[in-house]
């Protein structure tokens, strides 16, 4: 089967839709609470920096693009971005700690289990650290696009004037890029995404539980 065939950002949506509104549900319950929406910027924080630190630790080499240098820095960016606005809502300086995050260890599985599935995948693979950095951001943006979609809803809904756009628009292009990248390469299949989108899909919704059950505690802990 040809990458050319592979599944669309529609096909994503399509099949997360029975996560959209359990997503939803959540954030709308993150944005009402200022205490409870810092920690939550701070953990996109978090992972945006997971993101542009795994950038660094595996694509500083001889070959390093200036797109993969471009996608480092935005994902540096959108760190300092998150990180900014949650030090906004809180009032004080947030470290990566647990008080300062919602469901940490969580988040950080999403991101290191996702990452070590693929690059198991790709052992074998001529190269394997650049295809594993293609793949991981392919599918992470996937999600991503998607989140930030629904993120904004809720932000708009709680009349919240905390806008995602510039940051959307640079994740999608992360995702074009990527696609674009592996479409030259012979290891780019469907059947490899679609393996690697049902892992990760897994893993967001362990996340998304993490995230509720936090949620809950924290509004039991509120009364």
């Amino acid at each position: 089967m040809s990458f050319q065939t592979h599944p669309t950002y529609l096909d994503f949506e399509t099949a997360n839709q029975g996560y959209a509104s359990r997503l939803e549900t959540c954030l709308d319950a993150i944005c009402a609470d200022t205490k409870t929406h810092a920690r939550f910027l701070n953990t996109l924080s978090m992972m945006e920096h997971m993101g542009s630190r795994r950038i660094m630790l595996t694509q500083s080499n001889a070959e390093t693009s200036q797109d993969t240098l471009k996608h480092m820095a935005e994902e540096a960016r959108h760190a300092f971005f998150f990180k900014r606005q949650a030090e906004k809502f809180s009032g004080f300086e947030m470290d990566y700690g647990a008080d300062n995050t919602i469901a940490p260890s969580f988040a950080r599985m999403y991101f290191k289990r996702l990452e070590s599935y693929i690059a198991q995948d790709l052992a074998d693979a001529d190269n394997p650290l650049l295809v594993t950095y293609l793949y991981m951001s392919m599918i992470i943006e996937f999600r991503a696009v998607w989140a930030f979609v629904v993120y904004q809803k809720c932000l708009d809904r709680a009349d919240i004037r905390l806008s995602l756009k510039s940051l959307l628009a640079e994740e999608q292009g992360h995702l074009d890029d990527m696609e674009r990248t592996l479409a030259k390469t012979s290891i780019g299949t469907s059947e490899r995404i679609n393996k690697f989108l049902a892992k990760e899909q897994d893993l967001f919704v362990k996340l998304l539980t993490a995230l509720e059950s936090a949620v809950d505690a924290d509004a039991l802990a509120a009364e």
